[in-house]
């Protein structure tokens, strides 16, 4: 294969795992980043994740993630608390409302993905791993190396 094949279908597969993200947002109701902020709640802050590590986490600008979370404040789906370590710091958790809110509607998104993944066989989803691993070592190595002049 050569690249610019290559290239073309996995931008084409990567806009298109990206316009299903987008289509459960807006039937959520919500910006897509707002979205992927719930989806990583869910999914691993359950006790609260600063708003710096969320934008590294998800690679969200500073402001992208504030405006999100006074969004998702605003609808009462999260809640932002000082840091008890450093008050400058703000923590986001969900609320009751919010756990709620994802129980009905990133569960559906978090069901989905798990009946997809179960749709592949073990040898075809380790072998979507490796080679997804592998290809962006080599392009970070790459990348690196282009910047270096």
């Amino acid at each position: 294969m050569q690249f610019e094949d290559f290239i073309k279908s996995y931008n084409e597969i990567y806009k298109a795992g990206n316009r299903i993200y987008h289509a459960f947002a807006l039937k959520c109701g919500l910006s897509d980043s707002a979205l992927c902020i719930l989806y990583e709640l869910r999914m691993e802050g359950q006790e609260g994740i600063s708003q710096r590590d969320i934008g590294a986490i998800l690679s969200l600008s500073k402001q992208t993630v504030n405006s999100s979370t006074k969004c998702l404040a605003n609808m009462e789906l999260i809640e932002l608390k000082e840091s008890i370590e450093d008050k400058r710091v703000k923590t986001i958790a969900l609320t009751k409302k919010g756990e709620m809110f994802c129980a009905d509607k990133i569960d559906k998104m978090i069901q989905a993905e798990k009946r997809a993944f179960c749709r592949l066989s073990q040898e075809e989803a380790r072998a979507l791993m490796y080679t997804e691993r592998k290809y962006f070592k080599y392009f970070l190595e790459e990348s690196k190396k282009a910047f270096e002049n």
